[in-house]
């Protein structure tokens, strides 16, 4: 068996799959760059880590079960009482996470609980990581 071959066939066998899907292209480009051994092995773990970081909040939004994905950019804070952008941004930090508060947005139909929850949800690489979060409609649980 031919070494880049057995390597495959390594990474594979310790689910390292990130690493085995870039694997082509990581070799060409210590080559080029005439990487040490060190560096290499830096840049596999690297491909590693970064694919289950973005493997694991797949995941997490998938069970989150959102019926629609909205975006904090598209969020009209004028049309909505009770939560200024100053106040969002400072929910972003997710320090209520730290502390293991809970974090409870209510009030009427139609006045952007749901968009609320759905920015705190998508905040990347911070409530994603590191939590997993579950979006229920009161509509449902009496169900």
């Amino acid at each position: 068996m031919k070494a880049y071959e057995q390597t495959l066939t390594y990474l594979n066998t310790l689910k390292l799959k990130g690493a085995a899907n870039s694997l082509d292209e990581m070799i060409n480009d210590a080559e080029i760059k005439k990487e040490s051994y060190i560096a290499f092995l830096n840049n596999i773990f690297t491909t590693e880590i970064s694919y289950r970081v973005k493997r694991r909040m797949e995941r997490n939004m998938t069970a989150a079960h959102f019926p629609v994905i909205k975006k904090i950019d598209n969020f009209d804070f004028g049309l909505v009482k009770g939560i200024g952008k100053s106040e969002a941004v400072n929910l972003i930090d997710c320090r209520w996470i730290d502390n293991q508060e809970n974090l409870l947005f209510f009030g009427p139909p139609g006045v952007g609980n749901y968009r609320k929850f759905l920015f705190m949800e998508r905040k990347k690489n911070i409530c994603l990581f590191y939590t997993k979060c579950i979006f229920i409609s009161f509509h449902n649980t009496s169900q």
